[in-house]
């Protein structure tokens, strides 16, 4: 079976929006139930047969003593943004044979799932492709979490949101680095990423005839790596909590959750 490095991104802050419902600077120490988000992240990837190593970027003192010692877990410091605290997590990998396709993470999926991560990647297994991103249904969301509050964006094929986990081959890392910063900053407005790919696409999505070939057709032109879209079946992979209604929705379905 072949596995994957993985890395976790944890040193972003606290968002404003979540600040004055919770006392931590640091995002993936926010509690949720019995835990602090990253540890749902953490425990969902430790139990994967498909995973093998852990980076974990961030903190370093607090996230070891939330997630204690592990022969696979490693920690690296975070840098000053998303892109930064990954390079900073794939030195720590070169210490060690590392795997050729890297699985990355953000801390604040706490409803993320071992079923929901080793389905993406099996998904990922069927093309051939430098860089992975799973896309989620609309109604597949608000079906598993009524009300949700996501951003979608309406292509040929359906109304999807973005997922928030991605494998990407160690090969390319360093050429995609530069646009991956635009794309970092863009996260939450995909009207924003889409104009950064040229006018041909942009026009084609407001006239409602984007469609993913063409999108990954403009992903590798633009990037310069094969990009590939993987429609996920689970609403997990597609929910983060970065406002009190997302903190508040995992309240509700992890709070008795136990490890």
């Amino acid at each position: 079976m072949q596995q994957y490095d993985a890395v976790i991104l944890a040193g972003g802050e606290t968002s404003e929006l979540l600040k004055p419902v919770s006392p931590y600077n640091n995002e993936s120490l926010i509690i949720i139930g019995q835990y602090p988000i990253i540890y749902y992240v953490y425990q969902a990837l430790r139990i994967s047969p498909k995973v093998n190593n852990i980076v974990v970027s961030g903190p370093v003192e607090a996230l070891r003593n939330v997630l204690g010692n592990d022969g696979r877990l490693f920690f690296a410091e975070a840098g000053e943004d998303a892109i930064d605290s990954l390079q900073n997590a794939l030195e720590a990998l070169t210490e060690m044979p590392m795997t050729d396709k890297i699985l990355i993470l953000p801390s604040d999926i706490p409803f993320i799932t071992t079923e929901a991560i080793d389905d993406f990647i099996s998904r990922c297994e069927d093309y051939k492709a430098d860089f992975y991103y799973p896309i989620i249904r609309q109604e597949i969301n608000e079906d598993k979490y009524p009300g949700v509050k996501r951003t979608y964006i309406k292509i040929k094929e359906g109304s999807f949101t973005g997922g928030n986990l991605f494998i990407i081959s160690h090969d390319v890392i360093e050429k995609a680095i530069a646009k991956a910063k635009l794309i970092v900053q863009h996260r939450k407005n995909p009207l924003a990423i889409i104009r950064m790919f040229g006018t041909a696409i942009f026009i084609r999505y407001l006239f409602k005839q984007l469609t993913l070939p063409y999108a990954e057709k403009t992903f590798r032109r633009i990037i310069g790596i094969a990009g590939k879209a993987i429609i996920s079946p689970f609403a997990e992979v597609g929910v983060d909590v970065d406002k009190p209604s997302d903190l508040e929705l995992a309240q509700q379905h992890l709070s008795d959750k136990v490890f």
